[in-house]
């Protein structure tokens, strides 16, 4: 019977080797993984996001966060607009480069998707999210996160 030690085996290898991947294809542009993880998260988004957004739908921590976005800022990538209505709360922006740069981000973490899903069935990925749909659940919930816990802590 399956146990711990198989799972957190295999979790870790999934989480070191894309981190791996992730960070190889970003390398070329100058960016982290941390970096392109916000990138990405902001080329899919149709709205300005808030820092604390961020924080929250990553679940990456504040420092985390703040210093990734000031990178991002100083390469150009990001700009960071003061809320009209709340001086203290400020929305990230992507700039055009970072829109010229987007589908290389997205072809990165896209490389990284088709070595995971080789030789895995539609039906097969779609039950393996499902289930670490419920796993992350399941920690978010021992965590007191409820239902939209999940991710890691960088």
């Amino acid at each position: 019977m399956p146990d711990i030690k198989d799972l957190w085996l295999y979790a870790n290898n999934i989480i070191r080797s894309s981190r791996q991947m992730v960070n190889e294809g970003l390398k070329p542009l100058g960016l982290s993984s941390a970096e392109g993880n916000i990138l990405l998260h902001l080329l899919t988004q149709d709205k300005r996001l808030r820092q604390e957004d961020l924080v929250a739908q990553l679940d990456i921590s504040k420092p985390a966060v703040s210093r990734a976005l000031e990178s991002l800022e100083s390469k150009g990538y990001i700009m960071r607009e003061k809320a009209p209505d709340d001086r203290r709360v400020s929305r990230v922006i992507l700039t055009e480069k970072a829109r010229e740069i987007g589908p290389l981000v997205e072809d990165v973490y896209n490389r990284v998707y088709r070595v995971a899903t080789q030789v895995v069935s539609e039906r097969e990925l779609g039950d393996f999210i499902r289930l670490f749909g419920q796993v992350s659940l399941n920690f978010a919930r021992a965590r007191g996160k409820g239902e939209n816990g999940g991710g890691r802590d960088s």
